[in-house]
């Protein structure tokens, strides 16, 4: 028992998926790459801090470094606009099994 789309899926559900499994794996790999590769002291290059839970502070990139505080927020922020999107457009979507 799940549901379907009546007809093709639309373009939007795709995307949004792609992204949000994007964004899924990028976390992931930074959470395991950046104690492996990132400095643990600062320089010019390596300026925003990353404290891991029980572990030294590593710095990395500015970029890096927002993108893996906010991207855990951004993931659930696609996953709402995600499920909201189906609530709005639930008279595309049909019953199966």
């Amino acid at each position: 028992m799940g549901w379907q789309f009546k007809g093709k899926t639309p373009a939007w559900a795709r995307i949004l998926a792609v992204v949000i499994v994007v964004n899924l794996v990028f976390q992931i790999a930074a959470s395991f790459g950046i104690p492996r590769w990132a400095p643990l002291r600062r320089d010019s290059m390596h300026s925003y801090p990353l404290h891991f839970r029980g572990g030294p502070t590593y710095f990395v990139q500015p970029w890096i470094g927002m993108y893996t505080e906010y991207g855990y927020y951004a993931g659930f922020a696609l996953l709402a606009l995600f499920f909201l999107l189906l609530w709005v457009k639930r008279a595309q979507l049909e019953k199966t099994g």
